[in-house]
């Protein structure tokens, strides 16, 4: 009977991811009404075959190292034409896991994939196309290959504490005594401990090699579905020069103080939807990006990407654009998101070194509170301090000037921010065609608005301190109906 039993549970575990995907095919709604031409991208389909991990001598204990159980697991998925490899309850220590085409990577409630805090195991590696320099081999990696999924509930866990460096400004007493506190052996590759206490004394400048946790390079027809994904050395989901995908239902969490601790960044990348996803990470949310330099314009742009039905808990920005531009960035939605305790809520940042055309980005339906800074944020001057940007001098127009035109926003309740608009545009090279309307921003400033054209506010309502300028700064703006209370 009890054989029996277990024959059952798997037969249901079989069923359930077999029939998962199917479930969430309809993606419909969110690309109902575009204000560009797009569908939705097509799902993987992976064939109906599964195993389990612990039938390649995996073991969930938390001690046992199961690197080569996972390797064995998916090379005999391949050899098979694909299919589900079921990661069951428990933690399973490991090293690199790579994906290969046609597998789904399916982590059940309760399981714990944890990686390794060794540096032997993550070796640095050349970087993929697009990319110079080295860096860690990721945790969980893909490289050029299609039809793949991670699906399930489970968790991924970069254990990134023991790689990440530490600004002893942004931890308190007690956290920097527990940091303290860590030991580890130290490491074949570079001799020396795998925790450095402070960013200004890593002893094999390990800042820069950090692995991003989940890696996805030149890849295609994939989905990302509903496992945790946290505590990354750096970058948690990292997809770059992809394309038709989605990632639907993903957390992604770190502490605040996560140097790098970027949520989700997609660079360079073409007809994604991201959906359902909840953020709550120590940099940028859910950011785009595409490149410097020549580099990033071979790379080309992010473009046809549908961002729907997201939450940001805390990051230094809800959605980012940027800083890093040259490839551009094209038809670009976002629509019913929520930015809670973020630094700033809609952030486009560049720099006169890593700029490109940013065009046809829509926002729509956004309700933001306790947001320290900007609510909206059009920055060119990314880490050049010019304070509001109206006295800095004007430069040559270069193919790496940024270039900001064409963004409709819409629809964005924002209550308690430091500056409810501020526009840092460049004197050669304004911020143009800029649209919002149909807003209302509780903040201690109003619209700054510097070196822009063609810029309008229509339809705003400001909650300021009394006396507070609802617009200033040394552009014209066209405006209708401002309401100041």
């Amino acid at each position: 009977m009890t054989h029996f039993r277990r024959l059952l549970a798997r037969l249901i575990v079989i069923l359930t991811i077999c029939t998962a995907p199917a479930a969430a095919a309809d993606y419909s709604e969110a690309y109902a009404s575009l204000p560009f031409a797009a569908t939705a991208p097509k799902l993987p389909e992976i064939a109906p075959y599964t195993v389990s991990l612990t039938d390649f001598g995996g073991r969930g204990d938390g001690i046992t190292l199961c690197t080569e159980a996972f390797a064995k697991a998916i090379a005999h998925l391949a050899e098979r034409g694909g299919g589900h490899l079921n990661v069951p309850a428990g933690v399973w220590l490991t090293g690199p896991i790579e994906l290969r085409s046609g597998i789904d990577l399916h982590l059940e409630k309760d399981a714990i994939v944890l990686f390794s805090p060794e540096k032997a195991l993550f070796a640095v590696i050349e970087a993929d196309e697009g990319t110079s320099g080295t860096m860690r081999r990721p945790p969980v990696f893909a490289h050029n290959i299609t039809n793949f999924s991670i699906t399930g509930s489970g968790v991924l866990d970069g254990n990134g504490e023991y790689w990440r460096p530490y600004k002893r400004f942004k931890v308190s007493d007690a956290e920097w005594k527990k940091l303290q506190r860590l030991k580890l052996k130290e490491s074949s590759l570079y001799g020396s401990n795998v925790f450095y206490p402070t960013l200004t004394d890593p002893t094999d400048k390990i800042e820069d090699k950090r692995a991003r946790l989940v890696r996805i390079t030149g890849c295609s027809r994939f989905l990302v579905e509903g496992v945790v994904i946290q505590n990354s050395p750096s970058f948690h989901l990292n997809i770059v020069l992809s394309h038709d995908f989605t990632v639907d239902g993903v957390t992604v969490r770190c502490p605040w103080n996560a140097q790098n601790g970027d949520g989700i960044d997609l660079s360079s990348c073409q007809r994604a939807l991201l959906t359902n996803c909840s953020v709550d990470c120590g940099d940028d949310a859910i950011c785009l990006k595409s490149g410097i330099g020549d580099t990033g314009r071979r790379r080309g742009p992010c473009r046809d990407i549908v961002i729907t039905d997201c939450t940001v808990f805390h990051g230094h920005g809800g959605f980012v654009i940027g800083s890093d531009n040259a490839g551009g960035m094209e038809n670009i939605l976002v629509r019913r998101c929520r930015f809670i305790d973020t630094d700033t809520g809609l952030r486009f940042k560049s720099g006169r070194d890593r700029g490109g055309l940013m065009t046809g980005i829509y926002v729509e339906d956004i309700v933001m509170c306790d947001i320290a800074d900007e609510a909206i944020l059009f920055d060119s001057y990314y880490q050049e301090k010019v304070g509001d940007g109206a006295d800095a001098p004007a430069a040559p127009v270069t193919p790496d000037t940024p270039r900001f035109v064409g963004f409709t926003i819409k629809n964005v309740v924002c209550r308690d921010a430091g500056t409810a608009i501020l526009v840092k545009g460049l004197k050669e090279m304004p911020v143009s065609g800029v649209k919002i309307s149909n807003c209302s921003f509780t903040a201690q400033r109003g619209a700054v608005v510097n070196n822009a054209a063609d810029f309008s506010l229509e339809d705003i309502t400001f909650a300021l301190p009394e006396g507070t300028p609802a617009i200033s700064g040394n552009s014209k703006v066209k405006t209708l109906n401002i309401v100041t209370k």
